[in-house]
């Protein structure tokens, strides 16, 4: 269970993020398990749709639909061959990683697809201006320079008081908040939860986007119960898995091995 630290600040452990985790019955099929629609990627960073897709099956969702620029989707499919390209009904949706924050043309495309679907989404890099800018359960997960951006203010102050900058930026866009960094916090701006701190080897190229699709895989996994307070919840168990799985490895960390981990934990806490 998780320890509460008073009334809104809490940390989190294996036991809390199990009922965040399920194994297929007998009677599941693909949709039952669920479908995350993914707009990542792009020509400039074309492994983060790569990453990002390859997560979030790590965790036992149904299907993954890719929605991003055709070039990148060759790559896409060539990687994971059981990536769907067909647009079709999603449960959740991941934008934004790998996606320039710039450019007039791919924002406007952004925003088209994210209005396409009223379900939960993920708001990642490229996506992160979408904030405060949809009715259903957002999730929104910035490093330090993309939040200060959001809210207009310099890093240093953000380093110095993450848990209260990230509770602004979530009363601020109505979302939830995970910041990423050693110790990654996640709020609502009511429910605060502290993650034990990281190893430094996870601050390589990569690693985001797999926290990324990580987290839009859980969230399809609860779609049948997610809520504007739990996905606070769903967002802690992305950032600990995602933890533990790096703390396998020995040394450096490569994407690839993390997703790996990642499965290995899942399958474990499943049980």
């Amino acid at each position: 269970m998780a320890d509460s630290i008073n009334n809104s600040i809490k940390t989190w452990d294996f036991e809390s993020c199990k009922p965040y985790l399920s194994i297929p019955k007998p009677s599941d099929h693909k949709y039952k398990r669920g479908v995350l629609g993914c707009f990542t990627g792009s020509r400039q960073y074309p492994g983060a749709a790569l990453l990002t897709t390859a997560a979030a099956l790590s965790v036992g969702i149904g299907m993954v639909r890719y929605f991003g620029p055709r070039s990148v989707a060759r790559a896409v499919i060539q990687n994971r061959a059981e990536i769907v390209l067909k647009n079709g009904p999603i449960d959740a949706m991941l934008l934004g990683s790998g996606i320039p924050s710039t450019g007039a043309r791919l924002r406007k495309l952004t925003l088209r697809i994210a209005n396409r679907k009223a379900v939960p989404k993920v708001l990642d890099a490229g996506a992160l201006f979408l904030a405060g800018k949809s009715n259903s359960p957002t999730i929104i997960t910035p490093h330090s320079g993309e939040l200060a951006k959001m809210l207009r203010v310099e890093v240093a102050q953000i380093e110095a008081e993450r848990i209260k900058f990230a509770k602004e930026a979530a009363n601020l866009f109505k979302v939830a908040v995970l910041l990423k960094g050693s110790e990654t916090i996640v709020t609502d701006g009511k429910n605060t939860i502290i993650l034990p701190t990281a190893s430094s080897w996870l601050a390589t190229a990569g690693t985001g986007d797999v926290l990324a699709g990580l987290l839009g895989g859980l969230i399809v996994i609860n779609k049948g119960n997610l809520n504007h307070k739990n996905i606070v919840e769903v967002g802690a168990t992305a950032a600990f898995i995602h933890a533990k799985a790096a703390a396998l490895i020995d040394g450096p960390i490569s994407s690839t091995k993390l997703i790996e981990a990642i499965q290995k934990i899942v399958s474990d806490l499943a049980e």
